[in-house]
């Protein structure tokens, strides 16, 4: 039962990564669901994490057969927790892309290069490239090298998510109510816990460095996974909220097409002068109808032309 739900989550990461790729294809734009998306990005990157560290597969199966080919061992547990850095960068760009800046390809790609050389090489300096064990952190002291890929592993996490948590923080005090204030607020919350769990981590390899015992240090467990909970809980929060928003929006503009959709057609035939773009075709069945409501643009066209159509008779009526 649990390898299968180890390995179940990965697969649902990748698939509704996959999907959101395949959306953005079809449309010849990646901006909202592409790979280029900072949430597509998300989900692809902890997916591929989760599926390098399926514990019965990639510890007793994957990471001895490639230690013979390379003399690495644990190559499947550098690969998850590199890919799990590695979502720093989706991470930081989602606040940017919310926020409304841009977060470049190259600067992502640059930084993914870093990341992803800087945690091989402190790895391959660490006693962790020469004993295989199940959990890295369990089974080596604290000593310089190993510090060092600590630190190279939780540093890009600590950095995105406390910038992440100052650009929401400065948009909500710009936005400050509504259901997008409140979607921010939960993404704030998220960033600052994420940003919290990173620095316990952070004093807690200190601690550990040291031989320094402390209430923080014997109950680290405890209270990571506290704050890990936390924080999935406030992106449920921001997630819900949002999601919620906008379909309630959807949900209106569907009934509107569904309710004026052929009356909007007729306009549309007896008066082709209101007609805003030509090349734009609609149908009034459901399926269309939901499908054109994703958006404000089939809505937007129905009043504007509609109430064109309607002012139009309404002159001619005067006329005659």
């Amino acid at each position: 039962m649990s390898l299968a739900i180890s390995a179940l989550i990965p697969v649902v990461l990748l698939v509704l990564a996959a999907g959101r790729i395949l959306v953005g294809n079809r449309r010849q734009s990646n901006r909202w669901t592409g790979l280029g998306n900072p949430f597509t990005q998300i989900l692809l990157v902890l997916g591929l994490a989760k599926l390098c560290r399926v514990p019965r597969i990639t510890d007793d199966v994957l990471s001895p057969a490639l230690q013979r080919v390379t003399g690495v061992a644990n190559l499947m547990t550098l690969s998850g927790m590199t890919f799990g850095t590695l979502s720093a960068i989706p991470v930081l760009a989602f606040s940017s892309y919310i926020t409304g800046r841009n977060l470049s390809a190259k600067v992502q790609v640059s930084a993914a290069g870093i990341i992803v050389a800087a945690m091989s090489v402190t790895y391959l300096r660490s006693p962790m490239a020469h004993q295989a064990v199940p959990f890295l952190q369990n089974h080596f002291a604290v000593t310089g090298a190993v510090a060092a890929y600590w630190i190279v592993f939780i540093a890009p996490l600590t950095i995105s998510t406390l910038v992440g948590f100052a650009y929401t923080v400065r948009e909500l005090s710009w936005v400050r109510r509504g259901p997008f204030a409140r979607a921010l607020a939960g993404v704030a919350a998220t960033y600052f816990l994420g940003f919290t769990y990173c620095a316990v981590n952070v004093v807690n390899l200190v601690l550990k460095y040291t031989g320094t015992d402390s209430f923080l240090f014997r109950h680290s467990e405890p209270i990571e996974n506290s704050l890990g909970l936390a924080s999935l809980a406030a992106a449920g929060f921001s997630a819900a909220t949002y999601a919620w928003h906008n379909l309630r929006d959807r949900l209106h503009r569907y009934r509107l097409l569904r309710l004026r959709g052929h009356t909007w057609l007729a306009a549309r035939s007896a008066s082709p002068e209101v007609v805003l773009d030509r090349t734009y075709r609609f149908r009034p069945t459901r399926r269309a109808c939901w499908s054109a409501a994703r958006s404000a643009q089939a809505a937007y066209r129905l009043r504007m032309e509609l109430a064109d159509h309607e002012h139009q008779t309404a002159k001619q009526s005067v006329v005659a």
